[in-house]
């Protein structure tokens, strides 16, 4: 067995106490028990003091050539740190460059450099902090770093085939291919070429399908990807570049060949499109959304959009047959470049000139209103009662009997009105030729006739006091507001039906029913009810002796048709 050892001893009789020198290193080889000494060719190390003091005769101990290389050797350590300025930082997690773009800790737009390399480096960090002395920094392991930045337009596919790493234990995304009509087609991107950043985050060792998903995630507008381009035979790509891709296709094209002067457009949007729609219809196109107004000055403007315009898509998005919620949320979503499909329809000056039209004939309008005179309000002892509108009328009535029949209360089958449904001939109201048969009677004397409160006998009661004036407010509905229904039932001979009644023009007004009648009539049929038919046989503007005859008559199976009022609650 040979072992080598290097040895270094000190000479402690030198004169000169400034100077210490370093003699020969000798090698001594041990090999098999004997000892050779050989001298070594190294030249001696000479160190001198740097600091002027009278000569001493004390020699220059070891320790004291160890205590000054030290401090030789930290300075030097500070100077190759500060040089250095080595990055220490935690690189897990996020954070926000001065752009205000959130981007990966480890990205290279988080690199640090030092002051040497800050001073070279003469390029403005841009909106996620790249610059290509980072770059390289960050990647100082890889060749052939290059950094694009490109535009995509909202809703817009970029053109790329990714991949993943040949070898299934790394991770890798590769560009396996670009559509020749894509929006990276133009872009120094080449199949084989491995994305290592896009918009600060980091894309090294991650599957190419996350990466996918990433792209789709990534709503700004720039794009800034960090590309390393490997050599040519470079195998790590797990496929062959593809170079056959299906044809991009515009779906929409075909879907307005029936329009005309269908043109498209591009505007930016800054903030606002400068723009306000509508949802109308038009004789030649029928349904759509058109452009109701545009801001002076703007981006709309400048694009050529004129008031009018029927709106046909928005980027890929048809509004065909769209509502205008679904327009105005489709134009306030895009961002960026937006791209708007557009059939005109009329000039400008044909719409703006529509458009004054219009606003004259309004101004005539308002100014017609103002000169017609407010309607006086109407004498109500004179007042027509009208057709489904609220009348107020004032009958004179000096004390005498009103003369009507109505039906309405709570313990009634009718709960929701009062309905007139007899005038008697020598009453007031008929004097009054004003009332009808089924007014509905809303209030009497300023009081509302409220029938789910009011029993039947004080409805009743309300039109059988002694007034000198009466106040009514009357509603007229038309059609009449009623249900028809059918009664059937055997009458004996010699049993009266127990049902007085009086005779009118819409049939037999029941005026009362007697205890003695039939329990089935008793339990269906109500005062105020109307018999329109009685056995087959029409009761309207029929007598009262006809009546009397065909119910005195009557035996066996009757039948009887009945129309009630079903008026609808209404307020003062």
């Amino acid at each position: 067995m040979k072992i080598n050892l290097e040895v270094q001893t000190f000479d402690h009789k030198q004169d000169d106490v400034s100077k210490v020198q370093l003699k020969p290193v000798k090698q001594k080889s041990i090999e098999n028990g004997t000892v050779e000494k050989k001298e070594s060719s190294q030249p001696s190390i000479v160190h001198k003091n740097t600091i002027n003091k009278a000569p001493s005769n004390k020699p220059l101990m070891p320790k004291d050539l160890i205590k000054s290389s030290t401090t030789a050797t930290t300075k030097s350590s500070a100077i190759m740190d500060d040089d250095e300025e080595e990055d220490t930082r935690d690189m897990t997690g996020r954070i926000y460059t001065e752009a205000g773009y959130e981007i990966d800790r480890a990205s290279a737009g988080n690199c640090k450099l030092n002051k040497l390399e800050a001073e070279k480096d003469k390029e403005t960090p841009d909106d996620f902090g790249y610059t290509m002395a980072k770059i390289k920094k960050r990647y100082s392991n890889l060749k052939d770093l290059k950094k694009i930045e490109i535009t995509r337009p909202p809703n817009t596919d970029l053109g790329l085939a990714l991949a993943g790493h040949r070898d299934r234990q790394k991770m890798a995304c590769f560009v396996a291919g670009l559509h020749p009509q894509g929006l990276m087609a133009k872009c120094d991107i080449k199949p084989g070429d491995e994305i290592l950043e896009v918009n600060g985050i980091v894309l090294q060792n991650r599957c190419h399908l996350n990466a996918s998903v990433i792209f789709k995630n990534i709503f700004t507008e720039k794009l800034v990807f960090v590309l390393h381009r490997r050599k040519a035979n470079d195998e790590g790509i797990s496929v062959k570049p593809f170079t056959r891709f299906p044809p991009i296709v515009d779906e929409t094209e075909y879907l307005f060949t029936a329009y005309k002067n269908v043109r498209s457009l591009k505007i930016q949007k800054v903030g606002c499109l400068g723009l306000m729609i509508i949802e109308g219809k038009h004789v030649e196109v029928g349904k759509g959304i058109f452009i109701s107004d545009l801001k002076e000055g703007s981006n709309a403007v400048e694009a050529g959009l004129k008031v009018g315009d029927l709106v046909l898509a928005v980027n890929k998005d048809v509004l065909v047959e769209s509502t205008y919620e679904e327009a105005a949320a489709i134009l306030k979503r895009v961002e960026g470049i937006v791209t708007m499909v557009i059939c005109s329809l009329k000039s400008e000056e044909q719409v703006k000139a529509e458009m004054a039209k219009e606003e004259e004939k309004k101004k005539e309008a308002e100014k017609k209103e103002e000169k017609k005179e407010p309607e006086k309000p109407v004498d109500p002892s004179v007042a027509e009662i009208t057709t489904n509108k609220k009348i107020l009328i004032e009958v004179n009535a000096q004390k005498k009997p009103l003369g009507v029949i109505v039906t309405g209360g709570r313990n009634n089958h009718v709960k929701t009105g009062c309905n007139i449904t007899h005038i008697y001939p020598e009453g007031v109201f008929a004097q009054d030729k004003r009332l009808q048969l089924f007014d509905q009677i809303i209030a009497v004397n300023g009081t509302l006739v409220n029938c789910e409160e009011l029993t039947t006998l004080k409805v009743h009661q309300l039109f059988h006091l002694a007034y000198e004036k009466v106040n009514l407010l009357v509603w007229r509905n038309d059609p009449p507001e009623t249900e028809n229904f059918t009664i059937e039932f055997a009458k004996k001979p010699g049993k009266e039906l127990g049902l007085s009644l009086a005779p009118n023009e819409k049939g037999a007004t029941i005026v009362d029913i007697t205890s003695a009648g039939y329990a089935d009539i008793d339990n269906k049929l109500q005062r105020g009810d109307i018999i329109t038919k009685f056995n087959a046989d029409s009761l309207e503007n029929a007598s009262f002796a006809e009546c009397y005859a065909l119910f005195k008559g009557a035996t066996g199976k009757i039948s009887m048709e009945v129309v009630r009022p079903k008026p609808t609650k209404r307020e003062k």
